[in-house]
């Protein structure tokens, strides 16, 4: 167990002298974490020694011991992260696969690049700020890089879960 605790894969939950997970941690907010999405069962943050460039993995909110246990919406979170990656990052292919480990089920969406091949990729740490610009491509909002100033004049307009969009009057 002391092995554990200095390998770093299990962590005490804030002091209350239990031992936990590392992934449970993570969900708890008592380590660090890039989190790029999260819906009610779970949350997808980028993993620090990717095998590849926006390396990310889907962790449960609940400590979950089987993959037949897992609820549609920990697939759902990593159907999206691989959306998004797949759009900000351009890969030209990214895999899911589920693990266990320490008996936590998890997911990891690996994209993989051009010059990469998946039997040669190889896992290193990732530094801070690749990974705070990682976290920055995928979460940033896309609507913003559209509506960059290309059409002035334009407003929009959200009126209770209707949304208009007003449009300066036209002169003849």
């Amino acid at each position: 167990n002391n092995l554990l605790k200095k390998d770093g894969t299990v962590h005490e939950h804030a002091g209350s002298g239990q031992v936990q997970c590392v992934f449970c941690s993570i969900v708890f907010g008592d380590i660090k974490a890039y989190k790029i999405a999260e819906n009610s069962k779970a949350i997808a943050v980028l993993e620090i020694n990717p095998l590849s460039r926006g390396h990310t993995i889907i962790i449960p909110k609940e400590h979950i011991t089987s993959e037949k246990n897992l609820p549609p919406q920990v697939l759902a979170l990593s159907k999206k992260a691989s959306s998004l990656i797949k759009s900000r990052l351009k890969p030209q292919e990214i895999k899911i696969a589920g693990s266990n480990i320490l008996g936590h089920e998890i997911f990891n969406v690996v994209p993989f690049y051009e010059d990469q091949k998946e039997e040669s990729v190889v896992r290193k740490p990732a530094s801070q700020e690749e990974l705070d610009g990682l976290q920055e491509i995928l979460t940033k909002k896309s609507s913003s890089r559209k509506s960059s100033g290309k059409r002035k004049g334009i407003k929009r307009i959200i009126n209770e879960s209707e949304e208009k969009i007003w449009l300066p009057k036209r002169i003849p």
